[in-house]
């Protein structure tokens, strides 16, 4: 590079300091453009879950092995509720003292934590009942 710098020089290095700025406003400018997308899931996940879509669920509680049972057995809650909802009720039921209780569908598989219980109502229901087991220790795989 020559210290004398003709007007086509110095033009086509603002053309690229340009570029290079435009190209790190663009950088800085696309994690705005996720955080808005993030929020805007948000509100979107916010409103499908809103109390105007919620449904009561009806839902079997049935012990397994030497596990006390509840009485009554069936209940409806609101289909927005979680499964650790459903989980803490059953420790407050059952005064289970460690805290850690198992909970099954129809006696199969253990459903995540934060899964809602509609959606699995609409999947595995059984005489427009949700039929959920539970026990203190592991009983299926």
């Amino acid at each position: 590079m020559s210290l004398l710098h003709s007007e086509s020089d110095t033009s086509s290095e603002s053309s690229t300091q340009n570029t290079a700025s435009n190209s790190s406003k663009e950088s800085v400018h696309r994690p705005s453009i996720i955080q808005n997308t993030e929020g805007d899931i948000k509100h979107i996940v916010s409103q499908a879950t809103s109390d105007k879509n919620a449904f009561k669920v009806t839902i079997r509680f049935q012990p397994i092995g030497s596990t006390p049972s509840i009485t009554p057995r069936v209940f409806k809650i609101s289909s927005n509720s979680t499964i650790s909802t459903l989980k803490r009720f059953l420790i407050k039921r059952l005064k289970v003292k460690n805290n850690l209780i198992y909970v099954y569908i129809q006696n199969s598989f253990q459903p995540l934590p934060d899964e809602m219980v509609g959606d699995l109502y609409n999947l595995f229901k059984v005489g427009n009942e949700l039929i959920l087991s539970y026990c203190h220790t592991v009983a299926f795989g």
